[in-house]
């Protein structure tokens, strides 16, 4: 073979791999069943800031002040949503999302759009009462 033929395969690989690596992935997400709220909804606080890792790998980062008002409830825990913003999460497409509470560890997020959880690793995270 030579020289600039094998150049040219050499290239054409690289440029099939990166066309690969690029396209991301998909939130591994399942369907849920949604409770809506029968009391007053709940405000809490962040004391502390949080990065949570999705399945995706675009990480998001939960800063220490930010609120979040209950939204409702699901199988997996209680749903919050954020008081001021919105949030998102990204994978091959970008979803609105809730955080997920059980037992004082975010162990998901909620997409409203699609009704689904999307589970993460469960992470501790510090919190206040804010009350309603």
């Amino acid at each position: 073979m030579k020289k600039s033929a094998a150049w040219g395969l050499v290239c054409s690989f690289a440029a099939i791999a990166s066309l690969v690596s690029g396209c991301a992935a998909e939130v591994a997400r399942q369907q849920t069943q949604w409770q809506p709220l029968s009391t007053a909804p709940a405000i809490i606080e962040f004391r502390e800031t949080v990065t949570l890792e999705p399945s995706s790998g675009y990480s998001r980062t939960l800063n220490a002040g930010s609120q979040w008002r209950e939204a409702g409830r699901i199988p997996q825990g209680q749903v919050f949503r954020p008081v001021n913003g919105v949030l998102t999460v990204e994978g091959r497409h970008v979803h609105e999302a809730y955080i997920v509470l059980d037992g004082g560890r975010v162990v998901g997020f909620y997409l409203p759009v699609e009704q689904s959880f999307a589970a993460l690793p469960p992470k501790p995270v510090q919190y206040q009462n804010k009350g309603n």
